[in-house]
């Protein structure tokens, strides 16, 4: 991965923002899973979750992951975090990418949404555009922390 954050680095960096093999949050993230669900429905887009992007919170879920080099920026690993009208964006997205997205997760500063897809595959949502992030959760993050986002068509 580009400067110099390594698949250990990025697992260096979990492990010290609070995730450890076998991590289950399970009982405190369904409500969160939840009320996302309940928001794609208020807001007319029925969003349930996938089975990958479930899995995924149950192990990375309620994760708060500041940047090692910029404390300024953190990213949340809570499907909750997102802005009106965007379950409208994840359904047409969804289509554009050709299968089920859910959220799961959103970053600050910048507000960007984290979506996983059905493939396993990692997706950021935000004002500029939307980018593939990876296709595994080290692969995601490690772009992430460099801003390396492939750009979709």
């Amino acid at each position: 991965m580009a400067d110099g954050f390594s698949r250990d680095d990025v697992q260096a960096w979990l492990e010290g923002s609070g995730w450890f093999p076998g991590r289950d949050v399970t009982e405190k993230v369904t409500e969160f899973i939840d009320d996302a669900v309940r928001q794609s429905e208020d807001q007319g887009f029925p969003t349930p979750p996938v089975s990958v992007a479930v899995e995924f919170l149950r192990s990375y879920g309620l994760l708060d992951l500041t940047h090692p080099r910029n404390d300024e920026k953190s990213l949340s690993m809570n499907p909750t975090g997102g802005y009106e009208g965007d379950f409208e964006e994840i359904a047409e997205l969804a289509d554009e990418v050709g299968g089920r997205l859910f959220r799961v997760g959103y970053d600050l500063p910048e507000g960007g949404i984290v979506l996983m897809g059905e493939n396993g595959r990692f997706y950021y949502h935000h004002w500029s555009g939307t980018y593939l992030m990876g296709d595994d959760v080290h692969e995601a993050l490690g772009n992430w922390l460099t801003g390396d986002f492939q750009e979709l068509n």
